[in-house]
């Protein structure tokens, strides 16, 4: 299947960072760029990388983050860059920073969004729920995600919102966000995009819920720690509910038997970051005491994912592109279950470019091992 002409996508596997830029840009560059974005490996010289990414797109229309694995139009890779470029002639977008979230107040958001509303202004755009989106990339070590969301959609509300909390392979120590020439810490990046092809933000995941419940005895909400769980130390209750032994809990297990919570009727995956030495269990997401918790069931995740696309497929037609932030704990239960291959040739086919994200922005919700993002389809008079 061809690509549509006003909607570019790249990617580069060279290890030196200036190199790999360059060979981004020659896949992205186009007469009337619109929007750039980029997803990048934590591994590269972000100093260097920033500067040259900064040099070959010039302006304000680019933004880009950090991450636990890509994925490229070849499928998911690691230690790479993807990206994808958007004409003028197709979208107008405003790209705004907003610093030193660890300081976040509601004011903070709203003053952001109206920032991006005036930019688009400045371009004769007016947003409409109709023809705009949000994408919001944020810092994923800041725990900060609920109170930039919550400012950021209660002033853009409805237009739709989706992003996912920047990577860094796992390692669990400094993510980044990139803006104008740097990447930035302790940050996040707003866009607005107001585009001329059909599109639909979207929220995909495999689970539902089981009739198992727990419920959080002892938390401390600030640094999303659970202590307790059934008034039991949180590590030990969660193996002995999955059956299995504390001493044996990983990553991998927390990606197979992930908890959730029911909100308006439908479940929300909270995952496990990682068990701490005193027993303890760090989430990804904002954590409370009394907070009911659901064990998940998952679906065959490939079978999912190919009925996901099909829906979208008939609803919209063949995509250009779809920006996906997809959880890096769903990379993790595909590799152990042998299937990530599969998964990737479905990325690749459906024109997928994204990353390995600590969490999933949709609408006023923070999730976790979810797929969210935006599906834009080839207009009709283009389509093979």
């Amino acid at each position: 299947m061809g690509q549509f002409a006003r909607v570019r996508r790249a990617y580069s596997t060279a290890l030196d960072a200036a190199a790999a830029a360059r060979e981004l840009h020659q896949g992205l560059v186009q007469a009337n760029l619109g929007l750039v974005v980029f997803f990048c490996s934590p591994s590269f010289d972000l100093a260097v990388l920033g500067s040259e990414i900064g040099r070959l797109f010039p302006g304000d229309k680019v933004l880009g983050c950090t991450t636990a694995g890509e994925i490229t139009p070849a499928g998911y890779m690691e230690g790479s860059i993807t990206g994808f470029s958007i004409s003028a002639d197709d979208c107008f977008a405003a790209v705004q920073l907003i610093p030193a979230i660890s300081q976040m107040q509601i004011p903070h958001g709203a003053a952001a969004v109206d920032g991006l509303i005036a930019a688009l202004a400045e371009q004769g755009q007016a947003i409409d729920l109709r023809d705009t989106f949000g994408m919001l990339l944020i810092d994923g070590m800041g725990s900060t995600e609920e109170i930039v969301l919550t400012a950021v959609h209660r002033r853009l509300d409805p237009i739709p919102l989706f992003g996912g909390s920047a990577g860094d392979d796992m390692r669990l120590e400094q993510t980044h966000v990139y803006h104008r020439g740097r990447f930035h810490t302790d940050a996040a990046l707003l866009a607005l995009v107001k585009i001329s092809l059909p599109f639909k933000v979207f929220r995909h995941q495999h689970y539902s819920g089981t009739e198992t419940r727990m419920v959080v005895t002892a938390a401390d909400p600030g640094t999303r720690i659970v202590r307790e769980i059934n008034a039991e130390p949180a590590g030990p209750e969660y193996a002995r509910i999955i059956g299995m032994q504390f001493a044996d809990l990983t990553p991998m297990t927390f990606a197979e038997f992930p908890v959730m919570v029911r909100v308006g009727g439908d479940f929300y995956v909270r995952s496990i970051q990682k068990l701490n030495d005193d027993g303890s269990l760090t989430f990804f997401c904002a954590i409370d005491e009394g907070v009911v918790l659901t064990l998940g069931r998952h679906e065959d995740m490939i079978d999912s994912l190919r009925r996901f696309f099909h829906g979208m497929r008939e609803a919209l037609g063949a995509p250009a592109l779809v920006i996906g932030c997809d959880c890096v704990l769903r990379s993790l239960e595909a590799e152990s279950r042998q299937i990530k291959h599969l998964a990737s040739a479905i990325m690749a086919d459906n024109k997928v470019i994204g990353f390995g994200s600590y969490g999933e922005q949709f609408a006023a919700m923070h999730v976790n091992q979810t797929f969210t993002g935006v599906y834009i389809a080839e207009p009709v008079d283009d389509a093979p």
